[in-house]
């Protein structure tokens, strides 16, 4: 008898744990009869990076030890047009893209090429709504995770680069998820051999351990990182905000894409691009909590308590100065005023013949802030950082051919401590001593025997990244 009630216990007890734990998978309500699935991913700890041994490697992925030691949900599949669609159906949103005059660099039949027509909605290749969402910037990704936020009421962003990397391995060590050869590249992603015209429809090739699809192919996600070299030694959550790290600010891009070769398909791949750039290759997925968002305190507008009952007042009673001192002071008093509004107005005048109207404005607003730079010049590039919930964020932005009509940043909701880092000529942050408008030099030629990491960053083309491999 004994033996049997430990027994029930037993079941019991696992019942309930099975009770409390979380679904293995999240469907969001984006409303509209569309939803955007994800697949719960437990903590745990795994290798990032690659040996030096692994074929294709490049020198930016020495391995380290990650923990996570949180559960995560991450969307099943690349946010899709539909989805995306949703989003901006609902929120008038713009992409960068659309908001200025030159457009994303979008599919010609040949390569990808910047002009006005190319944006999320026409990337320059046959799409479906179940095609990834891509000519969006890190922004524009952040946008809607933040709308997605709203809606879901739990947190939604966009996945660090460890719990990009430890969810698309699912389980595996291997160079792809499903082996080493580059034969089983054609089994579970889309690249140039097999996807020349642009990606495909998610959710064709097999998934993960994890029941995540297009973790290697089809578009480049990106990440909430900061590009750099992985800090040594093994580490917990980690999330680099350091943009220092390389020539210039990047954020991390995962997974490899339609353009890449199978070797860029690898789970440790890594790519980088400025967060203002819009490509035909690059899109996202997202990640969120596993725990929804307690329901927040209504915030209520209050108004001063008005008393019921009035104190007696006593007024002052102005001054008696005779009629000699009113009749003197009354004069004075109009001078007075009329000196005043003279002063402001040479002031005025100064501040407009000397101010430095170059200097950028912000206008804070619920869910962005509005840059104004009525003197920015066209093609110039703008950086900005602000907060959000107490998390830093920094972006730029490129100067459209006409700023007076003030650059929208879209945060999801109200930003703190937004501030302009700096204004950079339209060369793409000339180097020191070279006159604004000149031509850059050309890269330094590609070194026999360097394994070349294309870069997905399309607008900075001759930059490169300090030792490593050149961008193309």
């Amino acid at each position: 008898m004994r033996k049997k009630a430990v027994l029930l216990w037993g079941v019991l007890s696992a019942m309930a744990a099975a009770a409390q734990e979380p679904p293995a998978t999240l469907r969001l309500d984006l409303g509209g009869g569309v939803s955007l699935e994800l697949m719960r991913v437990k903590a745990g700890s795994f290798e990032q990076g690659s040996p030096e041994g692994e074929r294709g490697r490049a020198p930016d992925e020495a391995p380290r030890r990650v923990t996570l030691t949180r559960d995560f949900y991450v969307g099943k599949h690349e946010v899709t047009l539909r989805q995306f669609a949703r989003f901006v159906q609902e929120t008038g949103y713009k992409t960068e893209a659309e908001k200025g005059t030159s457009g994303g660099f979008g599919w010609d039949g040949k390569a990808l090429v910047q002009g006005p027509r190319y944006n999320w909605r026409d990337p320059g290749y046959p799409v479906s709504d179940e095609h990834p969402v891509t000519i969006v910037t890190y922004g524009d990704a952040l946008a809607f995770a933040a709308w997605l936020t709203r809606r879901a009421g739990r947190e939604v962003t966009l996945p660090t680069e460890a719990e990009w990397e430890y969810a698309a391995r699912g389980g595996s060590a291997s160079r792809f998820f499903a082996g080493d050869s580059d034969d089983v590249s054609r089994q579970i992603g889309w690249y140039k051999a097999n996807a020349s015209t642009g990606p495909q429809a998610v959710g064709q090739k097999k998934p993960n351990g994890f029941g995540l699809y297009d973790t290697a192919g089809n578009v480049s996600e990106w990440c909430r990182d900061w590009y750099g070299p992985y800090r040594p030694g093994p580490v917990s959550d980690p999330l680099e905000t350091r943009e220092t790290l390389s020539d210039r600010p990047r954020r991390v891009l995962r997974g490899g894409s339609w353009l890449k070769q199978p070797g860029d398909l690898r789970s440790a791949a890594r790519y980088r691009n400025a967060p203002g750039s819009r490509n035909a290759d690059n899109g996202f997925r997202v990640v969120a909590a596993v725990t929804a968002a307690s329901a927040a305190a209504p915030v209520v507008q209050t108004q001063p308590a008005v008393q019921a009952a009035q104190t007696t007042r006593t007024t002052a009673q102005p001054a008696s100065f005779g009629a000699p001192m009113s009749y003197l002071l009354l004069p004075c008093a109009f001078g007075l005023v009329i000196l005043a509004g003279i002063v402001f107005v040479i002031l005025k005048g100064v501040r407009g013949i000397f101010g430095d109207k170059s200097s950028p404005r912000i206008k804070q607003g619920r869910d962005g802030f509005t840059i104004y730079a009525p003197r920015a010049r066209p093609g110039e590039t703008i950086r900005y950082r602000y907060a959000v919930q107490g998390r830093p964020e920094t972006g730029e932005m490129t100067v459209p051919s006409d700023p007076s009509q003030g650059m929208f940043v879209f945060t999801g909701t109200t930003p703190s401590n937004v501030e302009i880092l700096s204004v950079l000529a339209a060369s793409a942050a000339a180097a020191p001593g070279r006159p604004r408008g000149a031509a850059p030099p050309p890269p330094p030629p590609q070194q026999r025997g360097t394994p070349r990491r294309d870069d997905d960053d399309y607008d900075d083309s001759q930059d490169r990244f300090r030792g490593y491999p050149s961008a193309y």
